[in-house]
């Protein structure tokens, strides 16, 4: 029975992350796989923390693996959706006390 391929993670939020050409990797190179790519965020400050980011949330929160992937950017999605409403909130929390009746 032939093995089934597994989608290459690293070039798939590589090629989704938008500006990527901005990066400083060489995705043919640092792309071939989760692991090289989640040595090199680990390693090396890339100047986008976000970035930086999902790669270690599918590697330490996904398990390297798709399903995995899916459910930790998903808790990250969440978890920022969470810290905007609040942020939201208080800019207009904000924006009431400076207006006078």
């Amino acid at each position: 029975m032939p093995k089934k391929r597994t989608p290459n993670l690293a070039r798939i939020v590589y090629d989704a992350y938008p500006d990527h050409d901005l990066l400083p990797l060489n995705p043919k190179k640092d792309c071939r796989n989760l692991k090289t790519l989640y040595d090199l965020v680990t390693e090396d400050n890339l100047g986008d923390g976000l970035f930086s980011f999902l790669v270690i949330e599918m590697v330490q929160g996904g398990g390297g693996t798709l399903a995995g992937a899916v459910r930790a950017v998903e808790r990250a999605r969440d978890d920022v959706e969470a810290v905007l409403g609040a942020l939201r909130e208080a800019q207009q929390r904000r924006g009431r006390k400076g207006k006078r009746p």
